[in-house]
């Protein structure tokens, strides 16, 4: 055998080595790559399948990162491509939950489209984690960029909110708009919500500023007393973060 043959089986073999071990990467890399840019935020468990084409639980965690919250199962398939460097599709149940790609503009990510309970959420809720809060969450947001300059609105629903330490319930319905350009967050609530809510804050300030209808207000008064600082015009605000 010569040199020349000797040189290229080792190149073959490199290569295929190399190869092998990008081709069967395994699935928990998605879940590294998730808590490292969510500042761990986010993060994966009972992986199965690989890097490319794989699942798994998806988990949630406070700031602290002391308590940890299943989300949801997920499924992933990634490609590579040239204008776009890499693709990913999420989905939950046989649904896309979200696109996910990656270019010179950024991160791209749209067709979010996901559906929670509150409960599920308790990580990021602040200081209103106390409260026990049950309802369901939808969440949507048509398209983001994520980069250096960060374009978009994230839009989240809350239906049907209810407290466990609440005499009355539910409570309301609430909207969510975060604006990625500003970092601003703004919310509102239904007209037939029993505690009214308004706040504009941002992702690391945001107070709440709330309002009960008038003939449950003595069944409230103790609960809104616990949950907030009674204001002179007999609304309530509230630190959230």
């Amino acid at each position: 055998m010569s040199k020349l043959q000797r040189v290229s089986i080792i190149c073959l073999i490199s290569v295929s080595f190399i190869g092998g071990l990008i081709v069967y990467m395994p699935a928990w890399l998605v879940g590294s790559l998730a808590y490292k840019y969510s500042e761990h935020r986010i993060s994966t468990s009972n992986e199965q399948g690989s890097f490319w084409n794989g699942g798994a639980m998806l988990m949630a965690s406070d700031s602290n990162g002391k308590t940890f919250v299943q989300i949801m199962r997920i499924k992933w398939k990634i490609k590579l491509g040239l204008s776009k460097f890499i693709e990913v599709n999420f989905t939950s149940s046989d649904k896309t939950i979200a696109n996910v790609s990656l270019s010179k503009a950024g991160l791209q990510v749209s067709n979010v489209n996901v559906d929670l309970s509150v409960d599920q959420l308790e990580p990021f809720l602040g200081n209103l984690s106390s409260m026990s809060l049950s309802g369901n969450v939808h969440v949507d947001a048509s398209s983001l960029t994520l980069g250096k300059t960060n374009v978009g609105t994230i839009n989240v629903k809350l239906e049907d909110v209810g407290s466990g330490i609440s005499p009355v319930n539910p409570i309301g319905s609430y909207t969510l708009q975060l604006n990625l350009a500003s970092s601003s967050i703004d919310v509102s609530s239904s007209t037939d919500s029993v505690i009214g809510v308004t706040a504009t804050g941002s992702m690391n300030i945001l107070t709440l500023n709330s309002t009960v209808q008038a003939d449950k207000k003595d069944k409230l008064l103790q609960f809104m007393t616990m949950m907030g600082l009674p204001q002179a015009d007999g609304s309530y605000k509230m630190k959230v973060f």
